[in-house]
C-alpha cells in the first residue's frame, strides 16, 4: 500500500479526515455545496497504480538523464509517491553532489501552512531517501514571487507520523474525531460531530483543540462532565491552559446543564439610530462585493446593500457607503460580528485613497458582538459562528441550508454566469445576516445590562 502526498495533506489537516476517506460509512457523508463545486472545477484525475508506477519512472528517467527541468511528475517508490509541480536542477552546495533537484509547488497563496510544509518534507524526504537527491527545503511559486521553506524543523515529526498515516489508511487503527470551527464545510462535519456528542468529546467546547485535549487527558480529563467538575488546582502549572481554564469549566457546565452562564455584566451606549452590517468578499475574486446594513430607529428596520458588480465597481460601494455613514443626522452605533469588518473597511480606504478619518469615526462608533458573547456569555454551542449564536437564541436564516462558503457559490453563479435569482438569494442570506446581529444585540442587552 501506497502513502501518497494527498494522504500526508489530509493527515496534516485532519487524521480523522484521512481515516474517514478510506473507511467511512458513504451513506454519513454530506458533501458541503462549495466542496461539490470544487470538485467539479477541478482537473485533477485519480490515477490507477499501473499509471502512477509509469509516472514515477518516467520521473526517474528524466533524473538519470539530468533533464533540467520536470514538470508535473512523480516520485516515489514501493512505499510513497508524491506528485511534484515541477523539479528543477540547480548546482549543490555539499561536495558529495553536482546537482540536487529542488521540488516547487504553484500555489496563489505563497504562506506555507502546516500541510502544505509537511507536504513538502514528504517530497524531499523522498528525493533523499530514495534518489539520492538531499535536499532540504521546497519552493512555493505564487504570482508575488518564490518562497524558499526549510524542512528540517518537520522531518523527525514526519517520519514518526508515517507509521500512523500507514494505520490509518489501512484501516488497522481508527481514531476519534476532533470537532473544530474548520469542521463546518467538510464531507464528514455531522459524522463526526454525532460521534464527539455520542462521547462528550472535550473538542466540543469551544476553543478546546487537539493540543489542549492532550493536556486534558494527560490529568484524566477526558470528557465533558469530567471537565466540567475537575479540580482547578490540578492544572494551574498547565501553561497552555492558565488563562482559559476557567472559560472551559463553564463552558463545559454550560453544555451539561444546557443552559446559558453570564460572566459579568456591562453597559452600553445609548443611540437612536443602531446599525447592523455585515461585509461579503470573494477572496477568489480579490473584492468586496456587497456591505449589507439593517438600520434601526425609533422601533423601525431598514435594510440596506452596496453592491459592486464587479472589482471595477468596489470604490463606487465603499464611497456610497461612507457617505451614507456620514450622512445620519445622529449619533449611531454600528455592530458587526468578529474583526472582518473594520478590516475590511480600512483595506478599502487604502486601497482606494480615501480620507482615513472615516474610517476611524466607524471604529470609534463600532462594537463587536462576537467579543461580547465570548468574554461575557456562554452559551450551550459548540462554535460562536453568527448562525449558531443566533440559532441558539431562535432565529432562523430564510435559506437554513445556506452559509457563508454556500454563499460564495451563489455570487460566482452571478458574478459568472449572471444568475440573477443566485444574487437574490445572496442579499437575502446577507440581509438575514445583519438581521441575525439585531436579534444577538438584543440578547446582549437584556442579559448583561
Amino acid at each position: 500500500m501506497l502513502i501518497t502526498n494527498y494522504d500526508i495533506r489530509l493527515f496534516y489537516k485532519c487524521p480523522m479526515l484521512l481515516y474517514l476517506s478510506y473507511h467511512g460509512p458513504e451513506n454519513e457523508m454530506s458533501v458541503h455545496p462549495i466542496l461539490k463545486t470544487r470538485r467539479r472545477d477541478s482537473q485533477n484525475k485519480e490515477l490507477t497504480f499501473k499509471q502512477l508506477v509509469s509516472r514515477i519512472k518516467g520521473t526517474s528517467l528524466a533524473i538519470d538523464n539530468e533533464k533540467h527541468i520536470i514538470n508535473q511528475s512523480w516520485i516515489g517508490n514501493k512505499s510513497y509517491a508524491s506528485k511534484v509541480d515541477k523539479l528543477e536542477k540547480i548546482e549543490a552546495t555539499s561536495t558529495s553532489n553536482a546537482s540536487i533537484y529542488v521540488p516547487t509547488f504553484f500555489r496563489s497563496n505563497p504562506r506555507a501552512r502546516k500541510p502544505l510544509m509537511i507536504e513538502g518534507t514528504f517530497v524531499t524526504y523522498i528525493l533523499s531517501e530514495f534518489y539520492d537527491n538531499p535536499v532540504d527545503y521546497f519552493v512555493i511559486r505564487s504570482k508575488t514571487g518564490d518562497t524558499e521553506c526549510n524542512v528540517e524543523n518537520y522531518l523527525s515529526e514526519l517520519i514518526s507520523d508515517l507509521p500512523l498515516i500507514y494505520k490509518l489508511k489501512s484501516g488497522e487503527q481508527s481514531i476519534s474525531p476532533n470537532y473544530t470551527r474548520g469542521c463546518r464545510v467538510c464531507e464528514w462535519r455531522y459524522y463526526c460531530r454525532n460521534l464527539a456528542a455520542d462521547t462528550l468529546d472535550l473538542t466540543l467546547v469551544s476553543g478546546i483543540g487537539k493540543r489542549v485535549k492532550k493536556v486534558l487527558f494527560a490529568h484524566d480529563i477526558t470528557d465533558i462532565p469530567s471537565l466540567a467538575t475537575a479540580d482547578p488546582s490540578i492544572l494551574k502549572d498547565e501553561d497552555l491552559l492558565t488563562k482559559d481554564l476557567e472559560y472551559f469549566q463553564l463552558q463545559a457546565k454550560s453544555l451539561m446543564e444546557k443552559k446559558a452562564i453570564i460572566r459579568k455584566k456591562m453597559s452600553f451606549p445609548t443611540s437612536k439610530i443602531e446599525l447592523f452590517v455585515d461585509v461579503e468578499g470573494s477572496s477568489h475574486h480579490d473584492f468586496v462585493w456587497i456591505i449589507g446594513c439593517v438600520i434601526r430607529k425609533n422601533g423601525d428596520t431598514e435594510y440596506k446593500s452596496f453592491l459592486a458588480n464587479s472589482p471595477k465597481g468596489e470604490k463606487v460601494m465603499i464611497v456610497a457607503f461612507l457617505d451614507f455613514i456620514t450622512s445620519l443626522e445622529e449619533e449611531y452605533v454600528l455592530y458587526h460580528w468578529s474583526a472582518a469588518e473594520p478590516q475590511y473597511f480600512t483595506n478599502l480606504v487604502d486601497k482606494y485613497n480615501l480620507p482615513r478619518s472615516k474610517v476611524h469615526k466607524i471604529k470609534n462608533h463600532s462594537i463587536d458582538l462576537f467579543d461580547i458573547f465570548k468574554e461575557n456569555i456562554i452559551l450551550p454551542i459548540f462554535t460562536y459562528t453568527l448562525k449558531d449564536v443566533a440559532n441558539w437564541l431562535g432565529f432562523q436564516w430564510r435559506e437554513p441550508l445556506i452559509d457563508g462558503a454556500t454563499s460564495i457559490i451563489l455570487f460566482d453563479n452571478w458574478y459568472l454566469r449572471n444568475d440573477g435569482k443566485s444574487l437574490e438569494k445572496a442579499i437575502s442570506y446577507n440581509s438575514d445576516d445583519c438581521k441575525a446581529l439585531m436579534v444577538a444585540k438584543d440578547y446582549v442587552l437584556k442579559s448583561l445590562s
